[in-house]
């Protein structure tokens, strides 16, 4: 998951404005007219405040599955800097606050495409746009095996084979994503994830299950 594959489709085409909304803005300090990617003021410095950007865009990333996730933390270090609080700290009371809000959106930004999981659901909300997408089922034979072996596990080691056996298609799903988000396969992304979701909670069970057992 940390390599960059060249041969990744960039999927910025496929989403609608990003949530990026109007083109142009006003700076709030002397009201020059600013990009609405602006983080400060061209004309006075001024911050601004945080635009609605997407997570790829707001940390100047390709928007896709695949990334470098030594880029992703350069790229979210180089941007907390800016933002800083002792580059503000002879500014107002607004500018501050403003500091800290850049602050928290990249936070989140880095939090949802650090992990794979959370970054695949990201997406796919991101390319479905504004329409509600259908709920997706779920069904797998290995799912119902897997529950049907917690269900019966007599001990322990039972109980950790199928931890371990969820943990691998846990581990199969994400590969599986990759290359659904390079086929732009997105309907076999939302089967995928509901497979995932499926296996963690069985994982997630089955810990639960082994603390009950000790």
């Amino acid at each position: 998951m940390s390599r960059i594959d060249g041969n990744v489709t960039d999927l910025a085409p496929r989403i609608l404005g990003g949530g990026q909304g109007s083109s142009t803005t006003a700076c709030w300090m002397c009201q020059t007219g600013l990009s609405c990617r602006a983080a400060f003021c061209h004309d006075c410095g001024t911050i601004q405040a945080p635009r609605a950007l997407d997570h790829f865009a707001r940390l100047g990333l390709d928007c896709r599955f695949d990334i470098d996730r030594a880029q992703l933390a350069g790229r979210t270090q180089a941007m907390a800097r800016i933002f800083e609080a002792e580059r503000f700290a002879a500014k107002g009371p607004r500018q501050k606050q403003l500091a800290l809000e850049h602050l928290a959106a990249i936070e989140e930004a880095h939090t949802v495409l650090r992990d794979p999981v959370r970054r695949a659901e990201y997406l796919l909300t991101l390319v479905e746009g504004q329409g509600a997408s259908s709920p997706v089922v779920a069904n797998s034979n290995d799912i119902d095996v897997l529950r049907g072996q917690l269900k019966t596990a007599a001990d322990s080691a039972a109980v950790d084979k199928v931890a371990f056996a969820a943990g691998q298609r846990v581990e199969a799903c994400i590969r599986e994503l990759s290359s659904a988000f390079r086929q732009q396969s997105f309907t076999e992304v939302a089967i995928i994830l509901a497979r995932l979701a499926q296996f963690e909670d069985i994982a997630a069970s089955a810990r639960a299950q082994r603390a009950g057992v000790q």
